[in-house]
């Protein structure tokens, strides 16, 4: 109902008032207003007709003396009681419409509300389509009869937070995995299921724990899988026991590899494998993952589950995969996700299946310097610091520095030997490259012109002044070049510090 406007063109009289009403403050109540103005009952209009049954009585009941003969108050009462009933009847029509069936939306009604029947309920949800969107516009144009505001109302948000949490909680004890007995599957893969199950899952008992695995067990694979169902699975793998994981262990090992290969497969397997604490059934795993192991290697899900192995566990139990990648080194450094896993396996591995490896990279080196990933390999190795496994790599490359240079990803690897090494061995790159028969070509190089300035910032004695007679030889051309100027800006301003 809209409330009068209050002009001073009309007197007191003709409003039905003895003297003005004050002002509306914008803070007061809609209580306190309407008791300021005055009216009467039958001014503000009545209720609307989608008010429930039962409210009826209350509703419509005489006024007591304690309201003054005005009865607003008593009846603001109930038509805050009316709100907060509505709202609780939206919250659980918004729940019956996911993802479960008829009849377990049934259920939820019973459980939800139990002075109600299920077909009630239902009645309420499929009739009162229209009265529901009513309630949604008011709410939308009157924040305060949200389905959330009445519960924070004069409260800080940490409270209300705190408020609408435990009303979570009151309505999840209505919940129980035994009544679900049966469903959990089904539910595991559905969005609101899974969320479901998850919430009662967070503090387990043992009887739980096994009526979850007893329905899960045989498709352990299929859930891992699942865009919903993994998460149920991340949980599971958290709260059972040795004997319990056995059991997930024996039904996933067959069918491993296709799970550590999927998107969401990958994350449910590397967080059983956090969780194994027995090395028995670190070992079964690793067996039944060594028969894919180049192949989850290469596969941009699966190698993220062989390095999370290479990092958290100790080369023995790594040996099975260690191996099978050794056999299939190049294949696996030329891959993008390869080179990942082989550098883990340089930096994670010990011992002689290690060597092996680094022997493997040794003799494809120069392929592999010029290389989209393989590049990625050496500069690892170039990064570990250390001193004897840089020398070896520069020995294989030695002789090639000049034609690396010129190659977009050789390029890098020479920088990075550069940067990387010693001064002697910097010394023996720089003297390469400056008496190379087209050392005056690396100055003008769309990549080897980068090579040459990180020479000119890592060279010294006899070495940097060859270099920087090479560049005073070919000034000319180079000013008229795009990269030559990139090396003249480097050269001049050394020069300059250098003075």
């Amino acid at each position: 109902m809209q409330i009068p406007s209050l002009s001073p063109l009309y007197g007191t009289e003709s409003m039905g008032f003895s003297q003005f009403s004050p002002p509306i403050e914008d803070d007061r109540s809609l209580s306190d207003v309407f008791s300021s103005l005055k009216l009467s009952p039958a001014t503000y209009g009545e209720l609307p007709a989608f008010v429930p049954e039962d409210f009826g009585g209350r509703i419509g009941g005489s006024v007591g003396s304690s309201d003054g003969g005005e009865g607003f108050a008593h009846r603001m009462m109930h038509l805050e009681d009316i709100r907060r009933r509505w709202c609780d009847l939206e919250g659980l029509r918004r729940h019956c419409s996911s993802g479960f069936d008829f009849d377990q939306k049934s259920r939820i009604a019973d459980m939800m509300i139990p002075n109600c029947s299920s077909s009630n309920v239902a009645s309420v949800i499929s009739d009162n389509k229209l009265k529901f969107q009513r309630l949604d516009d008011y709410e939308l144009t009157n924040p305060c009869c949200s389905s959330n505001y009445h519960c924070g109302v004069g409260l800080t948000n940490l409270q209300s937070q705190s408020q609408n949490q435990n009303q979570v909680y009151e309505s999840m004890s209505l919940w129980s995995l035994k009544k679900l007995r049966g469903r959990i599957y089904t539910m595991a893969k559905d969005q609101n299921g899974c969320r479901l199950l998850q919430a009662l899952f967070e503090t387990p008992t043992m009887e739980e724990v096994e009526i979850v695995l007893n329905e899960v067990v045989n498709f352990i694979s299929d859930l891992m899988k699942d865009q919903f169902g993994n998460y149920l699975v991340q949980k599971l793998v958290v709260v059972c026991n040795d004997g319990q994981k056995m059991q997930l262990i024996l039904s996933l090992c067959k069918d491993i590899i296709h799970v550590c290969m999927n998107p969401h497969g990958t994350r449910a397997v590397q967080k059983l494998l956090e969780n194994l604490q027995d090395p028995n059934q670190v070992k079964l795993v690793m067996k039944a993952l060594h028969r894919g192991a180049t192949t989850l290697a290469t596969d941009s899900n699966g190698h993220h589950v062989i390095q999370y192995c290479l990092v958290h566990f100790h080369t023995d139990i790594n040996m099975p995969i260690l191996t099978v990648i050794a056999e299939e080194c190049y294949k696996i450094a030329t891959d993008r996700s390869g080179c990942c896993v082989l550098q883990a396996c340089v930096e994670h591995a010990r011992g002689e299946v290690r060597m092996r490896i680094i022997a493997e990279i040794m003799a494809n080196s120069l392929h592999l310097a010029e290389d989209p990933f393989g590049n990625y390999v050496l500069q690892h190795m170039l990064g570990l610091n250390i001193p004897k496994l840089t020398a070896l790599l520069v020995r294989q490359l030695q002789g090639n520095f000049a034609s690396l240079s010129c190659n977009k990803y050789g390029s890098n690897v020479v920088e990075k030997c550069l940067n990387e090494s010693g001064e002697d061995i910097s010394t023996i790159i720089v003297l390469e490259l400056i008496t190379s028969p087209n050392s005056s070509l690396l100055l003008v190089d769309p990549y080897a012109n980068f090579v040459i300035q990180s020479a000119l910032k890592v060279s010294k004695g006899f070495a940097h002044e060859y270099l920087c007679g090479l560049i005073s030889k070919n000034m000319w051309s180079m000013q008229t070049n795009l990269y030559g100027k990139k090396i003249l800006g480097k050269f001049n301003k050394k020069k300059v510090n250098f003075v």
